[in-house]
């Protein structure tokens, strides 16, 4: 998957566009992405991305940078040798490209707004 164009509130991934937060496993959008203490990710918001076989999470935290990610959660995908990268989100999107040209395993969690 390639994302192809972000901007505040709008992103979009191999020719498709999504309007809310997303999170990507492999090569499966999950639209409609909602934390449940909405401008932080605990565990429970990322079970299925800690499930995922990946090397890489990428966060991408807004445009402003406004979205926390929990301790918990770094250790968690931490303690599974999975790299945490948390970024805004216009520039996770570049990680997210590159490291896919590269060949990484990567799940992502994206928030498009604020």
């Amino acid at each position: 998957m390639k994302i192809q164009s972000y901007h505040f509130g709008y992103i979009e991934i191999d020719g498709k566009s999504y309007r809310k937060d997303i999170k990507l496993i492999g090569e499966r959008v999950v639209p409609d992405w909602w934390r449940s203490t909405g401008h932080r990710v605990e565990l429970s918001d990322v079970e299925d991305l800690l499930d995922a076989d990946a090397e890489v999470c990428i966060f991408g935290t807004g445009a402003s940078g406004l979205v926390r990610v929990s301790d918990a959660v770094k250790s968690a995908f931490e303690n599974r040798s999975v790299k945490v990268l948390i970024e805004r989100t216009e520039s996770a999107c570049n990680t997210y490209n590159r490291l896919t040209e590269e060949g990484k395993k990567i799940v992502a969690g994206f928030h498009l707004t604020c």
